[in-house]
């Protein structure tokens, strides 16, 4: 019997092939989170991708229908060209791969430029966001739906992290997020 791969296996496969092909990318979300944080379910993996529009039809043959099930071409040149997001979802496990595509703006270009290569599993590293980056997200998460488990990883991360506190308050204040925060 074959072992179906879980979301770390799924994302190291993922990773592995964005690196060959010099496609930047950083872990966010649950995984991210669990990183600096505590350990969670999750049956998903966010990525943020810069992906250039010449890139597209290439991404069809980084994940062909056999491994990956990704959204036909038409559907992936209009989320690149928006900086949108599309999902990938691994044909063994029905895992889902959440692509948010990277956007040319102030404070994600500081995200992209603070993220850094880790070990999430013995002998594999892939990028991941700040930690910082997390907590923002989160607490912009909060902002949206008000899940009380994006206030819970924030502060199991401020309890397992060391963090930039200086460059949280300056996105916090610039993203509007104060009254979040303060939940914290």
């Amino acid at each position: 019997m074959t072992k179906v791969p879980g979301p770390l296996e799924v994302l190291r496969d993922v990773a592995v092939r964005l690196d060959k092909e010099n496609i930047p990318y950083f872990l966010v979300g649950s995984l991210a989170s669990m990183y600096y944080g505590r350990p969670r379910f999750t049956k998903d993996v966010d990525l943020v991708v810069q992906l250039h529009p010449s890139l597209v039809q290439r991404v069809t043959q980084i994940f062909p229908l056999e491994d990956y099930y990704c959204p036909p071409i038409e559907v992936l040149k209009d989320e690149v060209v928006r900086r949108g997001s599309f999902n990938l979802i691994h044909q063994q496990s029905g895992i889902k791969i959440d692509i948010v595509l990277y956007k040319d703006t102030e404070y994600h270009q500081s995200e992209f430029s603070r993220r850094a290569k880790v070990e999430i599993l013995p002998q594999f590293e892939v990028y991941v966001a700040a930690p910082e980056n997390i907590i923002l997200k989160k607490l912009d998460y909060y902002r949206e739906g008000g899940a009380e488990k994006h206030l819970t990883d924030i502060r199991e991360i401020l309890a397992g992290s060391k963090v930039d506190d200086e460059y949280l308050q300056l996105w916090v204040e610039k993203l509007g997020l104060k009254t979040e925060w303060g939940k914290i």
